[in-house]
């Protein structure tokens, strides 16, 4: 089969990166095993005091960098549709200086996947950053520490103690600095950047980007050959829908309108499911149906999917409170 391998330069502490995700679930889901994704991580922060970020006025002073980052997010949040805390957000401190640990975390989880490839889901570690990064964004958990990273391990399989094991290895620190090497390989100060490779050809898109903008590169990189999945997958109908939330669980109203490509309301924000075509009608009959159900998260607004099973609802509802 013809694919492309897309490659994210990321940080999971990057408000723009975790923009990013609904529309890289949007390619993972519309093209199937027509892509393939990795992520390298880019270390954005390695000292917020020596950190110099002075277009957002970050670095130097850890309070003022602290509330003047959590500031950007709630104007990014608008604009990426993507929730974030409403306040609580404290992440750097004179002992959390950096946000290294959440990208060892990341390199922890893609290594023990390939050490347990036989036992784990293959994409085990996705699911881990779309965790770290929630838990950081949306719910401000101090994701700069060891304990609540092992903690977070947990949530999707991990057995902590063999994860620990791994993030202090050296192995994790040497693919970390081989990361940094090829981000300056490519130029990679905008974060995410999207390398997109294809028969020996590579096209790299940088920054926060659309789904548009990505599909458009994936059609002249290849030339037209790896296009989505054309079964209909991308009509916004209740079970297409259910089948989409079925990989996480769960999806944000954006998620949701970016893999249908349902159209934004001028004028309203992109955290509310009321902002889009169609969208609260498809909302309202899976949420009749008890199929899904509805949580607050951070300034925005979460939908799960429930199970027959009592104990899986319960797990669900567990998580999207704690996660």
């Amino acid at each position: 089969m013809d694919k492309i391998k897309i490659t994210v330069f990321a940080d999971p502490v990057c408000t723009w990166c975790w923009g990013s995700v609904p529309v890289i679930r949007a390619l993972a889901y519309r093209y199937g095993e027509r892509l393939e994704f990795d992520y390298v991580m880019g270390g954005m922060i390695e000292d917020i005091v020596s950190y110099s970020g002075r277009r957002l006025s970050v670095g130097g002073d850890i309070a003022l960098s602290n509330r003047n980052i959590h500031e950007h997010w709630l104007e990014a949040s608008a604009i990426h549709g993507m929730p974030v805390c409403r306040s609580g957000f404290h992440l750097f401190s004179e002992v959390r200086r950096s946000t290294l640990p959440q990208n060892y975390a990341y390199i922890t989880a893609k290594i023990y996947v390939a050490e347990n490839r036989l036992t784990m889901p293959a994409n085990a570690h996705l699911h881990f950053l779309r965790r770290l990064q929630e838990a950081t964004a949306v719910n401000a958990l101090l994701t700069n520490e060891k304990s609540v990273i092992f903690d977070l391990s947990a949530t999707v399989g991990f057995e902590p103690s063999k994860f620990a094991e791994i993030y202090n290895s050296e192995k994790v620190k040497k693919i970390y600095e081989d990361g940094k090497r090829l981000c300056n390989r490519f130029d990679q100060f905008a974060m995410p950047t999207f390398l997109l490779e294809y028969a020996g050809e590579e096209l790299v898109v940088r920054g926060y980007s659309s789904y548009e903008i990505l599909s458009d590169s994936i059609e002249q990189l290849s030339r037209g050959v790896v296009r989505p999945i054309a079964d209909g997958r991308e009509l916004p109908t209740v079970e297409n829908v259910k089948n989409f939330m079925s990989v996480s669980h769960n999806a944000y109203p954006v998620e949701i309108a970016t893999a249908f490509s349902l159209k934004r309301h001028s004028g309203h924000s992109a955290l509310n499911a009321e902002s889009y075509e169609d969208l609260p009608d498809i909302i309202a009959m899976l949420v009749e149906s008890n199929v899904v159900a509805m949580v607050p998260k951070g300034n925005g607004f979460m939908y799960y999917l429930l199970n027959d099973d009592n104990k899986m609802k319960e797990h669900r509802r567990r998580l999207a409170g704690v996660l």
